[in-house]
């Protein structure tokens, strides 16, 4: 038998059915209060904020070493234009919804606007937890590459020392305590301090690109870089290069980035689209004449290939100067601490929307507003909690901790390509209602359909080990983390957030459409306000 939610949930009228019935002059959004978090972003500092966690250009160099083993500089340069191909269309049609429904929520919002009334609660409830695992595990993989670019180059200075893997914890931990207290003790300075981290970013591309340009004197031929396939991985060269696409996907990781503080822009429905779309085509600019440049600049491949800091060895192949090479990659972490602060408000930002809406367990707690800092402490410290616990796993096993670092890259896309799919299959015109960004009749639909195909494509390749022969040190466990994460989201659904968990509230043309409390048992509504 159904629960009284379900049954209640049925009789709700299905809004995107009135916005059909009124045409483009119905806007949908969401009704919480307006001045739960205080407006304080401009278009140009959610730009900033948005970059800084995507950073293109920073992000591949961090990761570009994967598709280098598996099919050598071709790979990386037309890996990474395939990327970049998907990626605009899977942010075009993520900006549309984003215009559409402005939320902290984001993905796990628009998931709950385009699906129908019987199934809202529950696809949104799996896909609120997608989103926080995600961006926890995106904060985590930012943070360990600050550690582990801190601890080798300490080693690079000392060579009798070697970073054991509980020291790179214990960098990782601090690191993410630091960037906690920023967002949760100093709230009013992030607008400005993510415009501080843009410019550096901007600057640290140019200063490395020139640096490298013009200090390399014996640089790779055309035909090394954009020819000569150099595959170790076993797999035919084909299907190397295919694997190396997911992580090609890296570079732009974090699309979303600026969803997540819609409720702090005067204008959301304008400007958010605004700053992903900026963010997509700087990322292109950078990430693009940068890679060109580091490949060219490579005179070992084997010895980038083996380095503990892929960047820093290229760094000092392009200028011969250990000095030039360490200030530059000093400048690289300085920037990629940056991603991690904004990462953390992401992760704080989208918990504190889900506890919102009763998602989390002890939602009421987690959904408090600091009186003072006017920012969401408790669940943004709960969320770094998770991340430093989660980083143990690293002591006991450098594999099993970046499987969970690439199910971070999966859940993102995923959680891209669900509300596409959902809103196409709905019907486009029906479903959307008024907005300022509209991708139209034509590219509306194929940028939607190719979202769906594209991430399940790479969804498949994420579970196919790097290398074969396979071994316990080398295998791919994604698709066991996919599994068991998708059982604990559904243990804790029918373990008694079906019964409690409604989704958020939807406001059209100033009339509430939502689960009122009297369609709520009493058990119910005792239930979801503790």
């Amino acid at each position: 038998m159904a629960d009284s939610t379900t049954d209640s949930m049925s009789k709700i009228p299905d809004p995107f059915d009135i916005a059909s019935q009124y045409g483009e002059n119905v806007e949908t959004r969401s009704s919480h209060k307006p001045n739960e978090l205080p407006r304080q972003f401009s278009l140009f500092s959610t730009l900033a904020f948005g970059f800084s966690m995507t950073n293109s250009w920073l992000g591949y160099s961090a990761t570009f070493i994967t598709p280098l083993l598996l099919g050598g500089s071709p790979a990386v340069f037309f890996g990474l234009i395939a990327a970049s191909i998907a990626s605009c269309f899977i942010t075009a049609g993520l900006a549309e919804l984003a215009s559409a429904y402005p939320s902290s929520g984001g993905q796990y919002h628009f998931t709950y606007m385009v699906t129908p009334p019987k199934y809202r609660a529950l696809v949104a409830f799996v896909m609120g937890w997608l989103s926080v695992v995600a961006w926890a595990l995106t904060s985590a993989s930012t943070a360990l590459v600050c550690a582990q670019i801190a601890g080798n180059l300490a080693g690079i200075y000392h060579p009798n020392y070697i970073a054991e893997a509980w020291q790179t914890w214990m960098i990782y931990s601090l690191l993410v305590l630091i960037a906690t207290a920023i967002v949760c003790f100093l709230p009013a300075a992030l607008p400005r301090a993510e415009m501080v981290m843009f410019v550096s970013s901007f600057l640290g591309f140019v200063v490395s690109l020139v640096t490298v340009l013009a200090m390399q004197t014996n640089k790779q031929s055309a035909k090394a870089v954009f020819i000569k396939y150099e595959n170790t991985s076993g797999w035919s060269d084909g299907t190397s290069f295919i694997i190396g696409l997911g992580t090609c996907m890296y570079a732009y990781l974090a699309i979303d980035g600026a969803c997540h503080i819609a409720e702090e822009l005067p204008a959301p429905s304008r400007d958010v689209p605004r700053a992903m779309g900026l963010t997509m085509l700087i990322g292109i600019m950078t990430v693009m004449p940068w890679t060109v440049a580091f490949l060219f600049s490579i005179t070992d491949t084997d010895a980038v290939a083996a380095s503990s800091i892929p960047v820093y060895t290229i760094y000092l192949q392009a200028t011969r100067s250990q000095p030039a090479a360490t200030v530059l990659t000093v400048w690289i972490l300085f920037v990629y601490f940056g991603a991690l602060v904004s990462c953390i408000v992401t992760t704080g930002r989208l918990a504190y929307a889900f506890a919102r809406d009763g998602g989390l367990p002890y939602s009421g707690f987690f959904a408090r507003i600091h009186p003072t800092y006017q920012a969401p402490v408790n669940v943004t410290v709960a969320c770094a909690a998770v991340v430093i616990i989660y980083g143990l796993i690293y002591i006991g096993s450098a594999t099993a901790f970046n499987s969970f670092i690439s199910m971070s890259i999966l859940s993102l896309n995923l959680t891209y390509a669900l509300p596409q799919a959902i809103l196409l299959v709905r019907g486009r015109e029906r479903i959307l209602p008024k907005r300022p960004f509209a991708l139209g009749r034509l590219l509306g639909p194929i940028c939607n359909a190719f979202s769906i195909i594209w991430v399940l494509f790479i969804t498949i390749l994420f579970c196919f080990p790097t290398s074969v022969p396979t071994t316990v040190a080398s295998m791919n466990y994604v698709s066991v983390i996919i599994v068991g994460i998708s059982f604990l989201i559904l243990i804790s659904w029918w373990g008694g957030k079906r019964k409690t968990f409604s989704g958020p509230t939807v406001e059209i043309q100033g009339l509430e459409v939502v689960l009122q409390d009297n369609d709520l048992s009493s058990e119910t509504r005792s239930a979801r306000n503790s």
